[in-house]
């Protein structure tokens, strides 16, 4: 197959798998897609046959406030993947190898994200002279923070993320068991900063599918 031909096939499989779109965007890429596939004469079978086959990549350890921790679960259902924790308690990702590096990427970009709001929330909190508790104050406004963000990303996800999840499952023979949510003390005025925080968190996929074209290792 020529290389020309596999970005073709690409091209059209993403818009057929678009996600985080409107219904209306939606049908305007199945549109496009569908003349794609008449002009370049591409049926569905050679689509499948070109498919990429699942994969598992380990994302880097360092995760403070546990902020990956926190959105990597619905991080998944929004890309595709299957966010899962190993035995030393690092985020992976399981899926198709485009579908993981934009997986990685948006995790680590929502990290940068939190942290800098949370950053600015701690200088506001100096410039007015607010009495507070750094440990409490900053886990409070991620806990907020994050929670917002995960609610968008249960929006946006595609309908049918839990149907992908369990054939990436099924295609890997993976066997995971859930974990235990902890409880936390929380600031509520900190924790509804972090709400209004999330708010402004975008999930647009970065440009040529990786950013500054990221590829696994």
């Amino acid at each position: 197959m020529s290389e020309a031909r596999k970005k073709m096939l690409d091209k059209v499989r993403a818009m057929l798998n678009a996600n985080g779109r409107t219904e209306e965007e939606m049908m305007a890429f199945l549109a496009k897609a569908r003349e794609l596939m008449a002009t370049y004469d591409i049926d569905e079978s050679e689509l499948k046959e070109a498919e990429e086959k699942a994969e598992i990549h380990r994302t880097a350890p360092s995760d403070p406030y546990e902020i990956k921790k926190g959105l990597c679960v619905n991080v998944g259902k929004f890309t595709n993947t299957k966010a899962f924790r190993d035995r030393d308690e690092v985020i992976n990702f399981a899926g198709k190898p485009s579908d993981i590096i934009f997986a990685m990427w948006l995790l680590d970009t929502l990290q940068r994200f939190v942290m800098r709001a949370l950053r600015q929330h701690q200088k506001d909190l100096i410039s007015k002279g607010s009495r507070h508790s750094n440990n409490l104050t900053s886990a409070s406004f991620v806990a907020g923070c994050t929670h917002r963000i995960n609610e968008k990303l249960k929006e946006l996800a595609p309908i049918n993320w839990a149907v992908t999840q369990e054939l990436i499952v099924s295609e890997l023979g993976m066997s995971l068991t859930k974990g235990r949510a902890s409880r936390k003390n929380i600031s509520e005025k900190d924790a509804a900063a972090g709400i209004r925080a999330g708010d402004s968190a975008r999930f647009d996929r970065p440009v040529g599918q990786g950013g500054s074209q990221r590829r696994l290792k």
